[in-house]
């Protein structure tokens, strides 16, 4: 049995439910947009965020309908930003496919995104529920705050581990926070267990982002997507902050130099992740990642043990090993 089926078997029905949904997102009645969302359902991912939902949501009580449209609601709003990345970082590629921008432009994509904020709006409206609308509404503030933070600390190569941090604890982190917040809301937990599984969405995000990362240093992986982005973007990420703790003054100024051009070559990107990798920055950054998926197994035991914990314990294993 291939890992995602094993790890979605006890909420495969929910997962049925949520998809059927999911699909209906492309279904507004105007041509261009559907086209445009229909694009997007093509790249859906591995849907790791509703997956955590209801797998917590089924581990405390069970899967309810409001599960899995609070998952819906989730998986919408994370789509928004992933458009919303792709414009402002000028992507080309999502998951092996073009992006909505470099096919509609910038202007359709931003309201396709847009579009599909208000959608989720309004499914949270359905829910009525104000402690999922709280959650979510927090999270999407702290999301906007997360990206001009980004951009705010571009090129700052004096960028502290605390600051990149706190950069992907918005960006990222927060979003899986409450994936697991609201499946442990859906399911009726104790609010010591609502704040555990909180905690265990932020080590998730964490650790998922440091892979992301990684990922971005690997010449020889298919990810699908071209490797060295967030050097060609001028971004600034754990493997670049750790590696340039261990360098040299030339070989710093190497990669400040290489950072500084208005174009980087695929060349000098090579040059930089070899050099990044020799200084031991990839290394470091599994150390990393190991730190938060430890703490995340053990928050997993306030959970009751059944087939919902054990395919948490898979996928929480899948986010740490990745390789896409």
């Amino acid at each position: 049995m291939a890992l995602r089926e094993e790890i979605t078997k006890p909420i495969k029905d929910s997962i049925a439910e949520f998809n059927r949904l999911y699909d209906g997102l492309s279904d507004s009645g105007i041509k261009l947009l559907d086209d445009m969302l229909t694009h997007v359902g093509q790249t859906r991912g591995k849907q790791l965020r509703p997956i955590l939902l209801l797998l917590i949501a089924g581990a405390f009580d069970k899967v309810s309908d409001k599960a899995v449209r609070a998952a819906l609601a989730i998986e919408t709003l994370h789509i928004t930003t992933l458009i919303h990345d792709d414009v402002v970082d000028e992507s080309l590629l999502r998951r092996g496919k073009q992006t909505l921008n470099s096919i509609w432009g910038n202007k359709l994509a931003v309201l396709a995104g847009d579009y599909l904020y208000a959608k989720a709006l309004n499914i949270l409206v359905d829910i009525n529920d104000n402690e999922i609308l709280k959650t979510i509404s927090s999270v999407a503030q702290e999301m906007g705050e997360g990206e001009l933070l980004q951009q705010e600390n571009a090129l700052e190569y004096d960028l502290t581990e605390e600051k990149y941090y706190e950069v992907i604890r918005k960006k990222t982190a927060v979003l899986f926070s409450a994936c697991c917040q609201i499946g442990a809301i859906v399911g009726k937990a104790e609010e010591s267990e609502k704040q555990k599984m909180y905690e265990l969405g932020r080590c998730l995000g964490i650790a998922f982002q440091i892979q992301d990362d990684i990922l971005d240093y690997s010449k020889s992986l298919d990810t699908g997507k071209a490797y060295g982005n967030d050097i060609r973007e001028q971004k600034i990420t754990l493997p670049l902050i750790y590696g340039l703790r261990n360098a040299n003054g030339s070989q710093q100024e190497l990669v400040e130099n290489i950072y500084h051009k208005e174009t980087i070559t695929q060349h000098e990107v090579d040059d930089v992740i070899d050099l990044i990798t020799e200084l031991g920055g990839i290394e470091q950054c599994k150390k990393a990642i190991d730190y938060h998926i430890n703490r995340a197994y053990e928050l997993l035991d306030c959970l009751p043990n059944n087939n919902c914990k054990q395919a948490l314990v898979l996928l929480i294993r899948d986010i740490a090993t990745r390789e896409k």
